[in-house]
């Protein structure tokens, strides 16, 4: 009798092989996305079969990365994510774990989330450093300032990319100096310093050509090129987009892809190419619309409204500048909407609406009166930082020609960058940290108070009749008593904490590992030496003056606005009960 044959072995898979499948998958991320997601998925179905969660975790991730990339749709990658995100930190993977939080602050940047995507990076940061992992504290450091350049904080961008440069250029790695040159780049673009811009992004492009990185290639040909097309230097712009566009159809880089396209005919429209515009233009747009890039979406309507003006085709025109304008209110983009508006007035009065262009240019003036105060902080700021950005560009330099003077540089660069955070988070009267820092502070203590259950307590006092001081003895006197009650603040809370001047004759505490019983204490002994103080030694009439303070705790209210709330509903009611007193909560009594 004849045997049957018997089918053939299937080898047996291994861990090996799903470690590989991922390590592939990982090195060609950036070379050719769409593999990788393949090779991504293949070790995903692997790890399922053989119950590899450490093959399982990495194969999740680097699917989600991939698809990040490749502009798919948010949910199913984030669902994929928070589960990788979630076994890596069961298995104490660290440099799986700082890739996923940095790959949750890269989507929520992208979906317009900067606070939390600051959030997340300053974690991935702290854990970064905490294990020493100078690459990702590189990326970090690059992320936040992407996110605070997006946000037109041009100082605090640049204070973080000088450190990211210096940690890139002691680490030697090539990659990530390519990538803080290029967003050095592109903060000297935005406070108008075009030339020393164009120098960051040539050294950009020159550091990521010797790399096998063809995003970062891309990245860096685009913006150079982008830049030169705005100087007028368009053959050699048109040249490095077309290498941008080509590497970024290699790897399949949607947002790389979408930019050069954009760039390219922003171009071409410069040099009257309005039908190789119009292809650029058009083939941009699903791209721009399927990673929700409002920026982008409002520059491609407002370039094909230049292509259909150049053709004569107003109703379209019309039509593609309604659309910028509509992008650029939904993103919240006030200096687009002020060129959408202007253009469309332009528009109006070409085809002799006189009412509609009245109606566009009046929207167009309040735009830019928004944006002037905005704008006149950019100036002066960009002062400062042109003569930053030029002094630490020579050293720099010198420090790559003599290794053994780079300590001395980093205590310099660390000295600057301390400079350069006093400015942006001082209140200007007080020193004192002003309400956009103690906003971040109070939320970052919050998130930490209630990540390991410690106490936290936050107290609002208010100047109790100071009208009647400003009244009486003039501005110049109230605000040396300003100044006087925020050093008396300062001397006289604990090191830990955080003294903040919240607006006008208003501060604020955070008192840290403070639950209420000795936050009402510690309030009242400030209470008690702002009471005590010789305020004759201001202006010899001057006395009396005394501070009413609200308090209240995490244990009752668990977020920054509920105890902001909560903290000045007992600053009214201590006001309103005879002033001079703490008012805290529940069964604790005024401790004077």
């Amino acid at each position: 009798m004849k045997a049957r044959a018997q089918p053939p072995c299937r080898p047996r898979l291994t861990p090996e092989q799903v470690d590989a499948l991922n390590a592939e998958a990982y090195a060609l991320r950036m070379s050719d996305t769409p593999r990788a997601l393949r090779l991504a998925q293949q070790a995903h179905e692997q790890a399922l079969a053989i119950d590899h969660p450490r093959g399982l975790a990495y194969a999740l991730l680097r699917w989600s990365l991939c698809e990040f990339i490749l502009g798919q749709p948010v949910a199913p990658l984030q669902a994929r994510l928070d589960r990788a995100h979630s076994l890596l930190e069961a298995l104490g993977e660290i440099d799986g774990h700082l890739d996923a939080l940095n790959l949750q602050a890269l989507i929520q940047a992208r979906q317009g989330d900067y606070e939390q995507a600051l959030h997340l990076d300053q974690r991935a940061l702290e854990l970064a450093r905490l294990h020493q992992a100078s690459h990702a504290e590189s990326r970090a450091l690059n992320n936040m300032a992407v996110t605070r350049l997006t946000q037109g904080q041009f100082p605090e961008a640049l204070e973080l990319l000088q450190l990211s440069l210096a940690l890139a250029e002691h680490n030697g790695s090539i990659v990530d100096q390519a990538y803080a040159l290029g967003q050095m780049g592109q903060v000297l673009q935005g406070i108008g310093e075009m030339d020393l811009a164009a120098e960051h992004l040539q050294r950009s492009l020159h550091c990521a050509r010797q790399t096998q990185d063809l995003a970062r290639q891309a990245t860096s040909a685009l913006d150079l090129g982008t830049l030169l097309s705005k100087l007028g230097q368009h053959a050699e712009a048109c040249l490095l987009l077309d290498e941008a566009l080509t590497l970024s159809r290699r790897t399949g880089n949607v947002n790389d892809l979408g930019q050069a396209l954009l760039g390219l005919g922003q171009s071409c429209l410069a040099r009257g190419a309005v039908d190789a515009a119009l292809a650029a233009f058009e083939e941009a747009r699903p791209l721009a619309l399927s990673v929700g890039d409002s920026p982008s979406l409002c520059s491609i309507e407002m370039g094909l409204a230049d292509v259909w003006q150049a053709r004569n085709d107003l109703p379209q025109a019309q039509g593609a500048l309604e659309r910028a304008l509509a992008h650029a209110t939904k993103g919240r983009l006030t200096a687009l909407a002020s060129q959408a508006h202007r253009a469309l007035s332009e528009l109006a009065e070409r085809r002799a609406d006189h009412a509609l262009a009245l109606q566009h240019y009046k929207a167009h003036h309040a735009c830019e009166q928004r944006l002037l105060g905005e704008h006149s902080q950019q100036r002066l700021r960009g002062l400062f930082v042109r003569q930053q950005a030029q002094a630490l560009s020579q050293e720099l330099q010198a420090a790559r020609q003599a290794d053994q003077e780079k300590q001395a540089l980093l205590t310099q660069l660390s000295a600057q960058a301390d400079l350069l955070r006093q400015l942006s988070h001082e209140d200007a009267l007080t020193g004192l940290a002003n309400r956009r820092w103690l906003d971040l502070l109070l939320e970052q203590e919050c998130e930490r108070a209630a990540r390991f259950r410690h106490p936290l307590s936050l107290a609002m006092l208010d100047l109790d009749h100071f009208k009647a001081v400003n009244d009486r003895f003039g501005h110049a006197v109230g605000d040396a008593v300003l100044r006087q009650l925020a050093r008396l603040l300062r001397d006289h809370c604990r090191r830990a904490d955080v003294v903040a001047r919240y607006g006008g004759e208003e501060f604020t505490l955070i008192l840290v590992e403070a639950p209420l019983p000795l936050a009402s204490q510690l309030c009242d002994k400030l209470r008690q030496q702002i009471e005590r103080f010789d305020w004759r030694s201001l202006h010899p009439d001057l006395h009396g003056i005394t501070v009413s303070m609200g308090l209240a705790g995490n244990a009752e209210a668990h977020t920054p606005e509920a105890l902001c709330a909560l903290a000045d509903e007992r600053l009214y009611q201590a006001k309103g009960e005879g002033r001079n007193c703490v008012r805290p909560t529940g069964l604790l009594a005024d401790s004077r």
